[in-house]
């Protein structure tokens, strides 16, 4: 429009009949037109408006609220709040999901936002948005577009936070995201409030959490920080706050000062990260709320649950939302029954981890095991590791199939950057010469999978026989400190898994034995397979013999009693 106009300018002025007046209206009608031009967003983008208040507020946290009524070109019609920025200035964030116009208009009871509108246009794009549980296998995840999503996770919980002792900022955090999404990591989750009581660059994330007088900057810096994990196409986790374990944690749900404050919270996050491509937990371990507030199990869970109502009601993005429990003390399972609850289970689980797999199944919806080792971390600085699974590669390894092969996904991690560097020797180092082996077999085991349709899989360790036993867990006795030791557990050094698309294919994990394996198929048809063998340890696949016509079992030998993986096709 800008170039039409000078186009006419230049031929006009050099034409007698056309008085300077004339030419000067014509061109006064013609800029207007130069603005009207409607807002396009791609589909599955994030588009932000920012509006000013008129009036003054000591606290437009908690003073102040505004909500926009949006509609949508599907005719529904979305709830979604707004929320304060700094000063007078409050946004909205929008992720469209459909092609089409889009409008809205705000309520609030401030002059200056209220009956604001606003409209765009929401065209197609290659982008995919965020996750969701698959329509039609329900157990595992696909993007907003439908296209299936292998859920790979690593946990870095302290991706939004800065500590100069541990060498960790906004450049550092960066740094790490490039080096995990290169190694195949497309979730990472992370609290929003720290348990250690960290800020960021920004300063703190409240000035004074019993007055909610939040700070502006700390929440700007992670606005930052997780458009920048979206543009590496890694898919964020954001836990709102952590159960409050005795560790004098300054904003655990139990210092917040009533439950209205907490609710508050939630809106508050919902509204503000709701349209990034994200999922969220309402709380890490939850337990520790219990014995905090002196209160029974059942009265912090019902208080939850309408934490989660209160937050789902202001998701008008409608992304998942899930739960993280101790160890030992429960699973998603109790907030089943919830409308919000996204998850079968996002356990925080060391030990059968196999079996807690297969025991949330019935639920039909994705699993997590969202913590089940920190290779090689070593919380008391004596030089010897001290969590659960995390010993080595080995360790990890085997847990980690453990868990892929019951249908799960994982969520690995590394002590040297889990915390941002805390409860491990040495500053936040994502470089760890350590770290490598892991990282590389961690990629190699999402790569196996990518070569299937993995969602088609389903356990079947019925199916699956040998004279090697199936092993247990192992114990090991650890120090914390050189005055207090605990036991921790390793996986299993003998077992043998089965994942079958029965009649089109099997995949059968083992280790710990030598000695001959079979399985026994359910039906008698009688089907030509390839056999192949996958060393989980390097990568490297290679044909195990020519292709057999099998009818009722499959009886192979491993190679060796290392770990290996036998792929029928």
């Amino acid at each position: 429009m800008k170039s039409f106009i000078c186009m006419l300018f230049n031929r006009f002025q050099h034409q007698s009949k056309f008085a300077p007046g004339l030419l000067l209206l014509l061109i006064a009608w013609m800029i207007p037109l130069a603005d009207t031009a409607p807002l396009t967003v791609e589909r599955f983008d994030r588009v932000e408006f920012s509006f000013k208040t008129a009036g003054q507020y000591d606290n437009p946290f908690t003073d102040l609220d505004a909500e926009a009524k949006i509609k949508r070109p599907d005719g529904l019609t979305w709830t979604l709040p707004l929320f304060w920025y700094d000063g007078h200035d409050w946004k909205l964030r929008v992720s469209p999901d459909v092609k089409g116009k889009w409008s809205f208009t705000i309520h609030s009871k401030d002059e200056g936002l209220n009956g604001q509108s606003g409209a765009f246009e929401c065209v197609a794009s290659d982008r995919n948005g965020s996750i969701q549980a698959m329509d039609g296998a329900g157990h595992h995840f696909s993007y907003q577009s439908g296209r299936p999503f292998l859920f790979w996770g690593d946990t870095a919980w302290a991706l939004y936070l800065s500590n100069p002792d541990e060498k960790l900022d906004r450049q550092a955090v960066y740094h790490y995201i490039n080096k995990r999404a290169g190694e195949g990591v497309n979730v990472m989750h992370s609290m929003l409030l720290s348990e250690a009581n960290w800020g960021n660059n920004g300063g703190d994330p409240f000035h004074d959490l019993s007055s909610q007088t939040i700070n502006p900057a700390y929440w700007q810096e992670i606005d930052e920080r997780l458009a920048y994990l979206n543009q590496q196409d890694i898919i964020g986790g954001l836990v709102l706050s952590w159960g409050d374990k005795g560790r004098n944690e300054k904003w655990a749900w139990r210092m917040f000062p009533d439950f209205e404050a907490r609710k508050r919270y939630a809106r508050y996050i919902a509204a503000r990260y709701g349209a990034f491509n994200v999922y969220f937990i309402l709380s890490g371990e939850w337990h520790a709320e219990i014995k905090a507030r002196g209160m029974d199990e059942q009265q912090v869970k019902q208080e939850f649950i309408k934490l989660g109502d209160a937050f789902a009601q202001a998701d008008a993005h409608n992304r998942m939302v899930g739960m993280h429990p101790m160890t030992n003390l429960g699973t998603v399972r109790d907030y089943s029954k919830t409308e919000w609850m996204s998850f079968g289970d996002y356990q925080q689980n060391y030990i059968d981890m196999h079996k807690r797999i297969l025991e949330s199944r019935p639920l039909n919806k994705p699993i997590v095991n969202s913590e089940y080792g920190y290779i090689y971390r070593d919380s008391s600085g004596d030089g010897k590791v001290d969590k659960h699974n995390s010993f080595g590669p080995e360790d990890m390894r085997f847990a980690t199939w453990d868990i892929i092969m019951a249908g799960g996904y994982p969520m690995t991690g590394y002590g040297s950057t889990y915390l941002g560097g805390f409860r491990d020797p040495g500053p936040f180092n994502p470089d760890d010469p350590r770290n490598e082996i892991w990282a590389q077999q961690y990629r190699h085991a999402k790569q196996f999978l990518a070569e299937f349709d993995w969602w088609e899989l389903q356990p079947q360790d019925d199916w699956i026989e040998c004279a090697q036993p199936r092993s247990e867990d192992r114990e090991v006795k650890v120090h914390m400190s050189p005055t207090s030791t605990r036991k921790v557990r390793r996986p299993p050094l003998s077992t043998y898994w089965l994942l079958t698309e029965p009649g089109r294919q099997y995949i059968t994990y083992v280790r710990g034995t030598d000695k001959p394996v079979t399985i026994n198929f359910k039906d008698n048809e009688e089907e030509t397979y390839q056999a192949y063998l996958f060393n989980p340890r390097t990568g490297e696949w290679s044909e195990m013999k020519d292709s057999t016509k099998l009818t009722g079992a499959f009886t192979f030998t491993p190679p060796d009693k290392q770990d290996w993986v036998i792929v029928l096709k």
